[in-house]
Order: structure tokens, then sequence, then C-alpha cells
């Protein structure tokens, strides 16, 4: 008596699932579109710190800094926005540490280099990263897009054709993140830079003066009836 029961509780879970599958013949695909493209902006991220018993000190040492770094920037080329300044006492090192983030977009990527030399010798900065992108990214992303449909429409017919079939109308169509493919299988440009002498060294093989190109991808998902 108990043994149909339990076995119509185990199908039930598919019988809800195919529920949800559509009543018609369909071809379901997934689409990609990619692109190398060269990056026209960029940004770089990374930390003023100072360590000093003199909390006040630590203080000045992170201002001038901060005005230092306010000096490289040309307006229309770059700009650095920075956030408060942040004050944590070491109790083991018996010191202060005041840290202020620093934030600078870079859209004239020529200057890039210059830049970069200036901070990359500038003392007191640590966890260094920089990322690139697109100003027209939104342009790039239905380029993307349209590859992507143009894709699974090409494949659907594939597969249709297989069955001496042909592919019909779209019934249902959703579209991934655009989204960048350095960053996600964890090669971000943005690698740890560390300038402080309390920390390691940086990797000996990262460039932080040259640009990068950037690897975007967008994918569709698609429901083609069958005809």
């Amino acid at each position: 008596m108990f043994k149909p029961l339990v076995l119509a509780l185990a199908l039930l879970p598919l019988a809800v699932q195919a529920s949800n599958l559509p009543d018609y013949p369909f071809i379901h695909t997934t689409g990609e579109g990619f692109a190398m493209v060269e990056p026209d902006m960029g940004e770089i991220d990374f930390d003023i710190t100072a360590f000093n018993a003199d909390a006040a000190a630590a203080v000045a040492m992170v201002a001038e800094r901060v005005a230092q770094v306010q000096a490289l920037m040309v307006e229309g080329e770059s700009s650095a926005s920075i956030r408060d300044i942040r004050k944590e006492m070491r109790a083991a090192e018996g010191d202060y540490a005041i840290r202020s983030s620093v934030h600078i977009v870079v859209r004239d990527l020529g200057k890039w280099r210059p830049l970069m030399q200036a901070l990359l010798a500038m003392p007191n900065l640590d966890h260094m990263s920089t990322t690139f992108g697109r100003s027209d990214r939104e342009q790039a992303e239905r380029e993307l897009t349209a590859s992507a449909v143009k894709d699974a429409q090409r494949r659907a017919e594939a597969m249709a054709a297989g069955f001496g079939k042909k592919v019909g109308a779209v019934s249902a169509i959703s579209s991934g993140q655009l989204r960048n493919l350095t960053n996600a299988v964890g090669l971000m440009p943005g690698d740890l830079y560390y300038r402080n002498r309390t920390v390691d060294a940086a990797p000996a093989d990262k460039d932080f003066l040259a640009t990068e190109v950037l690897r975007w991808s967008q994918t569709v998902d698609v429901i083609f009836r069958i005809k």
C-alpha cells in the first residue's frame, strides 16, 4: 500500500518540471558573442597609508600624499576621488595606521604610462589595482548581443536540419550578463600591488604601465518553435 505512495512522491518533482516546459515542439539553444576589445579608459584604485605613533603626524603625511595625487590630475584626462581618512590603532606595533582610499579614472589612455610611473614612485601607496573598460560599453553590449543571437539561430538551424525540420518563431529569449572573461576566470587585471615596506612586493611579471585588451562575452538562451 505504501509503495505506490512513495513512487508518486518521487515522481512529483519530475511532473512539476515537465509542467513548466512548453507544450509544443521546441529547440533550446545558447548563443555566444565574443570580442577582443581595445580599452579607451582605465581605473586605478589604491590606499594611501601612513604609520606613526603620533596620529596627527600620520594624518598630515596622508594629506600630503593626497595633495600630490590630486596635482597629477589633468582636467578632461583624469580625475581622482578620495575617501575619508580612516584611523586604526595598532596595539602590537604601538602606533596608528592612517588610511585613505583613492579611485582614479583615466579617460585618455595616452596619459596612462606617465601617470602610473608617477604613482608607482610615490611612497605610502599600497593595495594598488587597475582595471580597463570602454566609454561606449552599451554599444559594445548591443553588438555582442546581436552576435550571440545569430550564433543561437545558427545552432538551432543545425539541430533542426539534423531531423529534417526547420526552425520556427522565437518563443522565449533571455540574456546573460555581459562579463569580462578575464575576471570570470580569476585573472583580474587588478592584481594587488604592494609598495608599503611592511608587506611583500608585487609579482615581478605584473606590468602596471601597460594597458590590457578586454575579452568580453555575451550569452543568450533562446527557445525556438520547431516547424
